[in-house]
């Protein structure tokens, strides 16, 4: 290969994208990197990016971290605190999280099949190390845990308390103190107001994403028209569109109106401007057939709404900054009912759980295919009225959070038959699925299950019907199940654009492996031969040279090429040889570099790697790991002073640009001072300019070797870790694999190493089409969990981006 300061390093582009575009988009991500700079063009393109924290570790993210961001990806900051680790900057454009789990492919595997993970290195910046699975980390990450049985809840005065909040009973009520506490009675007060006062602010409109007049969001909104001032008597519309997937993202399909009799006033089908992909028609009823007739456009029906809606008009809806967007219009006077019954911590109810629990009927039922608009319009229209007219303080003794009581309800509104229970959506689903008195677990009080339960959003699982058995709670989520890896692909192609979050199992690799005797025997093999193939990337052989050379004077030298972890001298050739393995594989490819055809001691040496069957596609994989999307902005340099400490160097190497990270090899070992590191730059520009000028100049007496990092951060942890994956024998196996000998499982091994990459190329074809798939500004995560086992234990592997269009 050959050297990198005599040719400039490389920089794949994606695939369909020129290279200016390419440039224009790295600037924009450099620009809302730490600190945070938009310009005006940002501002449009609203574009979400994930950075990670100056001061957390670039390397390994733990299950609670993973689950941190996930949470506060889909509920936001008001609902979920920051995670400690990273940032989404602009995280209200998020679109959704969509996560990926390879069942049974772990770290070990995507270093293996490196090349024939394609997509998966090419598409994602990021990866993390994750320690190996406990059985249960899939609902680590998701937040649920053990509560107390429902027989042991805590009381006050005999009133049971959940999460601070009376339960009321037909015997007990609040205390006013208590009462005080409720998040309704904290924003509104106790008295009870007229309309006006329940009005979005227009600053509460920003906040919450509402098309708002002069925001350049909103460029091309048309104005409702409604100027008038609003007093208590003007008049409420309820409102609800439902949307369609085309080839420009979520489009209106149908709006639907209701005046304040529950007269409905206007009821459209809507032909979006672009192509059709997907009708969603299980969540809006619409079908290829209802739409085939349909000839209005969406000025037509603003139109038609201008010319409904008087001019002090109040619309009424349930989220409704997602309809008035699917209208491109800009309406002030807005009454929004998921933010209206107030709860803590910002979480939202569902429509459904607020008509069952206040209006006491049931709407959205599973038995009808897809929405009703009129009807989502009418109920939060109702809820609204309901609000207005009982008060704030009757609405917050119904106690939503946990209702249990009989249900308050006017004359206009429908009551259930008699002896039917009124508890609430979540009530219902912890009575079902949370037998706190069997032991079995229940939602965390602060899981990111319950909050999507209660809230406005959907959640979607898609896998094979084993992976779904290995889960609890999947009540709580649109189960989809699926017979193979490629209908889980086909259906989360439809799915996955519409979910805040998705879980999507692929099991292609865990398959294969239970129904191959041979590859379940002998699979701990692969992690002996891949640590086997990571030890001869590090290692070089450095001769001939005579009988009495200085051995010292040999370390020395190769030493400045980086760490070494062992040195030897071979006799068994003509003349001796040495033999040195490196910490790191770019300390080899530095000496291989730098010292091959050197005079060294009065002799002139070659420094090569050893040639083996292993080792034949050595030079492809490191030629792919330099183009690496992770290694872009990272650089490696050997040759450091003892004497200099991870600030000195941040400091030093930070006049080329911003450097977001220093890391050395020794950082678990307080001890030991860095003889090599890597340095992780804001921008891939910031890296070359570092190599250009840092390498071959002298640092305290020290000649720096500076090049593009080949090892991603967090391989250079599990390299360094090899005694976590050793391999253990476990009586349990039918054909205990320690029992048979190393050549012969190698030889069986070899068999299956065909079909392996088949898999595994297939795995990363899938994981493909699903983030193809995916709309823009989407936080798309790749899980490979990694391996728990007596016979051996491997790290997993996280891989992150939040899609954007190229």
């Amino acid at each position: 290969m050959a050297n990198n300061a005599k040719r400039p390093c490389k920089h794949k582009l994606p695939e369909g994208r020129s290279a200016v575009k390419a440039k224009k988009k790295k600037e924009n991500i450099q620009n809302v990197e730490s600190p945070i700079r938009c310009n005006n063009q940002e501002q449009q393109k609203a574009v979400s990016v994930f950075t990670v924290s100056a001061e957390s570790s670039h390397c390994a993210i733990t299950h609670k971290q993973l689950s941190e961001l996930i949470n506060h990806a889909v509920l936001g900051e008001q609902r979920s605190p920051l995670p400690s680790w990273c940032q989404i900057h602009r995280q209200k454009e998020l679109k959704g999280v969509a996560v990926i789990v390879l069942h049974g492919v772990s770290q070990m595997h995507f270093y293996r099949y490196y090349l024939q993970f394609k997509k998966l290195r090419e598409k994602f910046r990021f990866r993390f190390s994750m320690p190996p699975p406990p059985d249960d980390f899939l609902l680590r990450i998701f937040g649920t845990e053990k509560l107390l049985s429902q027989d042991k809840s805590p009381t006050v005065n005999g009133t049971s308390a959940v999460n601070g909040h009376c339960l009321m009973t037909e015997n007990n009520s609040c205390k006013p103190s208590d009462l005080d506490k409720h998040p309704i009675i904290i924003k509104y007060g106790r008295k009870k107001r007229g309309l006006t006062n329940y009005l979005l602010s227009e600053e509460e409109l920003i906040m919450n994403n509402y098309p708002v007049a002069d925001i350049r969001a909103s460029e091309g909104f048309v104005h409702s028209g409604c100027t008038a001032k609003v007093t208590d008597n003007s008049p409420l519309f309820g409102l609800d569109c439902e949307m369609c997937l085309t080839t420009k993202g979520q489009e209106l399909t149908r709006v639907s109106v209701i005046n304040a009799k529950g007269r409905c006033v206007l009821d459209e089908l809507v032909k979006p401007d672009n192509l059709i992909l997907d009708y969603l028609t299980r969540f809006s009823g619409i079908t290829m057939e209802m739409m085939m007739p349909v000839k209005t456009k969406l000025r037509d029906v603003q139109a038609k709404l201008k010319k409904i809606l008087p001019n002090d008009a109040v619309l009424v809806g349930h989220s409704l900054d997602n309809d008035l967007k699917a209208l491109k219009m800009v309406h002030p006077n807005v009454i929004d009912t998921s933010l209206l019954f107030a709860r803590d911590y910002g979480r939202r109810f569902k429509l459904k759980v607020l008509v069952k629990s206040v209006l006491g009927r049931e709407i959205q039922s599973d038995q009808v295919v897809g929405h009703d608009p009129s009807e989502d319009a009418r109920a939060a229209l109702e809820l609204a009225q309901y609000f207005i007219d009982r008060g704030p303080k009757q609405v917050a003794k119904l106690n939503l959070e946990n209702f249990q009581g009989k249900q308050p309800a006017r004359e206009s509104f429908t009551p259930q038959p008699e002896g039917k229970n009124q508890a609430n959506g979540l009530s219902d689903h912890l009575k079902t699925n949370c037998k706190g008195v069997d032991g079995k677990p229940c939602f965390h009080s602060d899981s990111l299950l319950k909050k999507l339960c209660m809230g406005d959003q959907k959640a979607v699982l898609l896998g094979t019907k084993k992976a779904m058995k290995e889960l609890i709670h999947q009540e709580v989520w649109h189960k989809i199940e699926c017979g193979t890896d490629k209908e889980v692909v086909q259906q989360a192609q439809t799915e996955i654009p519409v979910a805040s979050l998705s879980l999507s199992h692929l099991t292609s690799y865990s398959e294969y492996i239970e129904c191959n005797l041979q590859m379940k025997i002998h699979e701990g093999l692969l992690h002996e031969k891949m640590r086997q193939k990571l030890s001869e990337m590090c290692t070089v052989y450095a001769g001939p040279f005579c009988k009495d050379f200085c051995l010292e004077s040999v370390k020395r030298t190769f030493q400045d090429c980086g760490s070494i972890s062992s040195i030897s001298v071979i006799t068994e050739t003509h003349k001796p040889y040495v033999c040195i393995e490196y910490e790191l594989p770019e300390s080899a490819h530095l000496a291989v570099l730098t010292l091959n055809g050197s005079v060294l001691d009065g002799f002139l040496i070659t420094v090569q790697r050893p040639i083996k069957e292993s080792t034949l596609d050595c030079d492809t994989m490191l030629s792919k790991l330099e183009t690496d999307i992770t290694s872009q902005a990272v650089i490696y340099v050997s040759g450091i002073q003892q004497t200099m400490t991870k600030e000195d160097l941040s400091e030093k190497f930070s006049k080329f640009g911003q450097v977001e990270g220093v890391i050395c090899l020794g950082d678990d070992k307080a001890d030991e001072k860095p003889e090599d590191c890597f340095i992780k730059y804001g921008s891939s520009e910031s890296a070359a300019k570092a190599q250009a000028a840092m390498n071959g100049q002298e640092v305290r007496k020290r000649r720096l070797n500076v090049l593009r990092a080949l090892t991603p951060y967090h391989l250079q942890t599990w390299a360094s870790q090899r005694s976590c994956a050793a391999v253990s024998p476990n009586t349990s196996d039918p054909v205990p694999s320690d029992r048979k000998p190393f050549k012969s499982r190698k030889a069986k091994l070899s068999q299956c190493e065909g079909e392996l990459k088949d898999v595994m190329r297939t795995i990363d074809r899938r994981v493909g089409r699903l983030f193809k798939a995916l709309t823009d500004n989407t936080l798309c995560m790749v899980l490979l969990p990694g391996t728990n086992s007596t016979q051996y234990s491997a790290p997993g592997l996280c891989l992150l981006e939040v899609k954007q269009d190229p």
